[in-house]
Order: structure tokens, then C-alpha cells, then sequence
């Protein structure tokens, strides 16, 4: 983990409420594994004070190699990140935190995303097939079609892509988490059946997602988000409580921080609600 002066080579607004920012002036050793984040130092003066947390994937430009962090605009930090231009310089503290854990590629995987929580995933789902996965379904859930984000680049990939919008604007008319009930009622019908799933989004679907997991005896992994002051465990501004399944009985409730013991759990390892 280290600081490391950036330069904005584009910031460009891909969906209504999305932007794509690439970054250059990384070193040719950086990588950011599926799941870890990195900490955006937006701007050089005090204002705003702390960094922003995002996850981002290393791409590579006529410049290089480069960083790319796609970002909804949500509050001050962000609004400030929409209307930088190139040249606009910033710094990464990272990578940080700990990713997913990828188990044999023979197994089936459900990669199952909320909102912005696709983000994190679309690298996860890369990775999983430049490691011969070829078992994936990714569900992806959006207020409308219009905030579905990576919908033609995932289909490419040879996964099967389940939507769910909120209007039914397209795909499932409802909750992402309905349709992952629906299909694996249809298509589970020995428990576990070699399947494991991968999650992030707002915390409620994710408590939904661990409870289907947990029914249908599916080991799942988790990314929080959560909102981060230092992102290196310092300020414990992001604790959540987990659970120690080796001492049994009322006292086995401990806290961890998203920042550094994650932001991704195995679901069964926090105590719901989050």
C-alpha cells in the first residue's frame, strides 16, 4: 500500500447517473485484485478533507497502464469528481482492504449486483473467466434500464445475464433478489449443487441475498458498502459485527473493520442486519 500522485486522462458521464474516470501515472506493478478498493484523494487543498473509497480496475492506455474508476454522483466528493477536466491531478492511496476469494473454476457462480454494486463485480466476473470459469450467471439489478450498467460488455463474455429493473423497463419486473429465488427454485434441485455466489449492493439486499444463500446451503461472499474516513482501520468509522462460529453461545459477537478485515465477507461470518 502506497500514495501515488494521479492524473485524470478523462472523466466522461456513461449513464444517467454514472461516470468513467481514467487515471494515469500508476506503476507498472500496480494491481487492484476483485474486491480490493483504493482511496481517491479528491483534489490537492483540504477541502473535501477525507478520501473517497471506490473500486477500480487497471486498464491500459496510450499512456500505459492506467486506472479506471467509474463513480454514481451522490455528494459533495463526487460532485466535485463530475466536473474535473484532464490534467486534473489527484492521488490513490491503495490497493487496500481484502478481495474475493476465488474457489475451483469447476463450480457454478452467481455473481448477483445491486446498483453501483455491479462495479466491484464486472472485475470479479473478468477474473473468473481469464480463469477458466465458465459456469457464470450474473444478476443485475437497477431502478430502470437506463442505470444498467455493463449489460453488452458482460454479455460478450459468454455468461448468462439476468436483469431486473424496478419499472420493468427491462429484464425482471421487481428485485434482483426475487429473481435469484426464482431461478435457483427452478434450477437447484439438490442443495449446494457446486454453487457459489459473489454480492455486492445496499445492505438490505445483501441480508436478502445471504438469507437465499443460506436456504439453498450456497456458500456466499459479500461486498460491503460502506462509508470510509481513513480506509486503513485507523478511525473504526466502518466497524460491523461479526460472528466467531468457534466459541459458541451469546458471546461470540465480535467487530470488524470493512476497510481492512474487508469489504468482503463470507455471509454467514456478519450478523444481519448490518
Amino acid at each position: 500500500m502506497k500514495s501515488t500522485p494521479v492524473t485524470v486522462l478523462s472523466n466522461k458521464r456513461i449513464a444517467p447517473h454514472c461516470f468513467r474516470m481514467v487515471l494515469s501515472g500508476i506503476s507498472e506493478e500496480f494491481d487492484v485484485e476483485p474486491g480490493r478498493f483504493i482511496m481517491l484523494r479528491v483534489g490537492d487543498r483540504y477541502d473535501p478533507l477525507l478520501r473517497r473509497p471506490f473500486a477500480a480496475y487497471v486498464t491500459e492506455t496510450v499512456r500505459g497502464k492506467a486506472l479506471e474508476i467509474f463513480y454514481a454522483v451522490v455528494g459533495y466528493g463526487t460532485g466535485i469528481m463530475s466536473g474535473m477536466t484532464p490534467d486534473t491531478r489527484l492521488e490513490v492511496l491503495g490497493p487496500l482492504g481484502n478481495g474475493f476469494t476465488i474457489p475451483d473454476p469447476s463450480r457454478r457462480f452467481l455473481i448477483v449486483a445491486g446498483g453501483m454494486g455491479i462495479v466491484p463485480l464486472r472485475g470479479l466476473t473478468h477474473r473468473l473467466i481469464d480463469t477458466n470459469c465458465h459456469n457464470i450467471h450474473v444478476f443485475a439489478g437497477a431502478k430502470t434500464k437506463s442505470h444498467l450498467l455493463f449489460e453488452e460488455e458482460l454479455k460478450t463474455r459468454e455468461i448468462s445475464f439476468h436483469p431486473a429493473t424496478d419499472d420493468g423497463s427491462t429484464g425482471y419486473h421487481g428485485f434482483v433478489t426475487d429473481r435469484l429465488d426464482r431461478f435457483l427454485a427452478k434450477d437447484l434441485p439438490k442443495k449446494g449443487n457446486g454453487t457459489v455466489c459473489f454480492a455486492c449492493g445496499p445492505s438490505a439486499m445483501l441480508e436478502a441475498v445471504a438469507g437465499i444463500a443460506d436456504r439453498y446451503g450456497i456458500p456466499c461472499q459479500v461486498s460491503l458498502e460502506s462509508r470510509m474516513a481513513c480506509g486503513i482501520g485507523v478511525c473504526l468509522g466502518c466497524a460491523v459485527k461479526l460472528r466467531n462460529h468457534r466459541t459458541p453461545g451469546p458471546d461470540n459477537e465480535y467487530y470488524g473493520r470493512v476497510c481492512v478485515e474487508g469489504p468482503v465477507f463470507e455471509s454467514k461470518d456478519l450478523v444481519w442486519p448490518i
